[in-house]
């Protein structure tokens, strides 16, 4: 999930996690302009058939996304503290995804029709982000990898309470999640109760989630056997997942996808934060990427529907690419300008009312 960034403190920001960030985010935004809003054939009626193919493989960006999201996650908790965790987390997701969904409805509302269509229940309930629990669609597809991340963080809330009471430590949790990553693969999927310990586990995406804790933990004390063991796993099970993906992308898409490709992307990935976490990077450790980050978070909310109702309104009437590279531009002024100006004081008045309520649950 993408959310604006916080890695330790400013003397020690991985900056080059800000550029990577950044990078995912533009090839999900590409993935979805130039390949998945006409190959749906729902969502954009531009066809951008002469280079879609090489921006197929873009939604791996999300992928990427949850790697660094375990890498920062673990590293930004700085104590065992379940109510700092609670309001960090939902100060840096709710009011940013709040304006995306507020922003998207009103230009379907008026903007949409007839391929988009919105109503106020969708709304309602898309604040919430547990829209699909109540059985609503989503105002953008988008959403879905927030609840994701939500899962995730309420993993590692449990880990807080766990730890508080019985001492379970980091190593424990990664290996017992692990643990259960991989014998889940020996029993038939189809299994109400499999389904149901691949839900609360997050084991489609656990793979992702765990390596990235154990790069954290390479950052903070270097490499290990065990460090080394766990990322080949993870690097294994993320194959074995990846490849039951792969048949149902070329279902729905209608194209071929190529798994040597997906598979290497995967590694690159991985290759990419074992060299962050062994400070192979630090040339890249530029403040200047700073900026480009806080962007992926509302880039990555409202790129897609948007971009797409902007698409269909112009098809024919500017030429595609010039259309393509200024509705890439707006949207990235936009989330700039949310970011610098709206995001800050939405975040500072949310965590003021969340700390005073849970002082009021604590007395």
């Amino acid at each position: 999930m993408i959310e604006k960034p916080k890695l330790l403190s400013k003397k020690d920001r991985l900056y080059q996690i800000d550029l990577f960030r950044f990078i995912a985010a533009i090839s999900v935004l590409l993935h979805h302009y130039l390949f998945r809003g006409y190959a749906e054939g729902n969502m954009s009626t531009i066809n951008f058939e002469e280079v879609s193919q090489f921006f197929k493989y873009g939604y791996l960006g999300v992928d990427f996304f949850f790697i660094i999201s375990g890498f920062v996650i673990s590293l930004s908790i700085k104590s065992n503290s379940l109510r700092r965790f609670a309001v960090s987390r939902i100060t840096r997701l709710y009011p940013i995804y709040w304006l995306s969904v507020i922003i998207t409805f009103g230009v379907i509302f008026f903007f949409g029709a007839p391929r988009y269509d919105v109503s106020v229940k969708q709304l309602v309930f898309n604040l919430t982000m547990f829209q699909d629990y109540f059985g609503v669609d989503s105002i953008d597809g988008v959403y879905w990898s927030l609840v994701i991340e939500m899962r995730f963080y309420i993993m590692i809330a449990l880990l807080l309470i766990a730890n508080k009471f019985k001492k379970v430590t980091m190593n424990t949790f990664v290996n017992i999640w692990l643990f259960i990553s991989v014998l889940i693969i020996l029993f038939d999927q189809e299994i109400f109760l499999v389904r149901i310990v691949r839900y609360v586990f997050i084991l489609e995406w656990s793979s992702y989630f765990i390596a990235g804790i154990v790069f954290s933990q390479i950052y903070k004390d270097g490499l290990k056997l065990r460090s080394a063991l766990i990322l080949m796993v993870c690097l294994l099970l993320t194959y074995y997942n990846l490849a039951l993906r792969i048949e149902e992308f070329e279902t729905f898409f209608k194209a071929y996808h190529s798994i040597p490709v997906i598979f290497t992307t995967v590694t690159i990935f991985f290759i990419i934060m074992l060299l962050v976490s062994l400070r192979k990077l630090r040339y890249l450790n530029s403040s200047k990427f700073l900026k480009i980050g806080l962007l992926t978070y509302p880039l990555y909310l409202l790129h897609q529907i948007n971009g797409f109702v902007i698409f269909n309104a112009l098809n024919g009437i500017v030429n595609k690419y010039v259309l393509l590279t200024s509705v890439t531009i707006l949207m990235l002024f936009i989330s700039y300008f949310i970011v610098d100006k709206i995001e800050p004081l939405l975040s500072t008045f949310l965590r003021k009312k969340l700390m005073t309520f849970f002082d009021i649950l604590k007395k």
